[in-house]
């Protein structure tokens, strides 16, 4: 799967309703009952989802620095605004050079580089962390076993053959009452 379907995957997942916030008032619920029921019927048939790799999308999304790159994916594609209204947004709220609509597929390009940079990453860190986890499991095998080679120690077979604690005992001074 290219990073193209994987976006509109991540977009496809975050956009779930079972994963948005509830409804506070009656009237909203009758509004949002309203707008789904004609969603439902304009809705295209649905697109198979993978929500494992949609999430893994999102915590690498969240860790993008690039505050355009990361806007620019997030309306693109969860929020599935048009080109024209992301790059307005992208210019009034984030300092965006107004010429970004005619650059908008560069755009596009460079904001999708560094979301499979940051991916790369996080596949390169969990590698990292399942090797480290084998080899920490290799080695307690290997002390379990030397452990288990090794002949116990004498101990004593009697209390009275353990060696003697000392006991220490504080004593009060005598108060002196006026």
């Amino acid at each position: 799967m290219n990073i193209e379907d994987r976006l509109d995957n991540w977009g496809r997942v975050v956009r779930d309703p079972r994963w948005q916030p509830q409804c506070c008032a009656s009237w909203a619920r009758v509004a949002t009952a309203l707008r789904d029921a004609a969603e439902r019927q304009a809705a295209i048939p649905l697109l198979p989802r993978d929500i494992e790799d949609g999430w893994r999308i999102e915590r690498a999304w969240q860790r993008i620095q690039d505050p355009l790159a990361k806007r620019l994916l997030q309306y693109h594609y969860v929020h599935r605004m048009e080109a024209e209204m992301v790059c307005r947004v992208l210019v009034r709220k984030y300092g965006a050079a107004p010429s970004t609509l005619r650059h908008w597929e560069a755009r596009l390009a460079k904001a999708q580089r560094v979301m499979m940079h940051v991916l790369s990453l996080d596949d390169a860190r969990r590698q990292l962390a399942r090797q480290v986890a084998r080899q920490s499991v290799q080695q307690a095998v290997q002390q379990t076993a030397t452990l288990s080679a090794q002949p116990a120690p004498h101990l004593p077979s009697s209390p009275s053959a353990l060696p003697a604690r000392r006991v220490l005992t504080v004593r009060a001074a005598p108060c002196a009452m006026a």
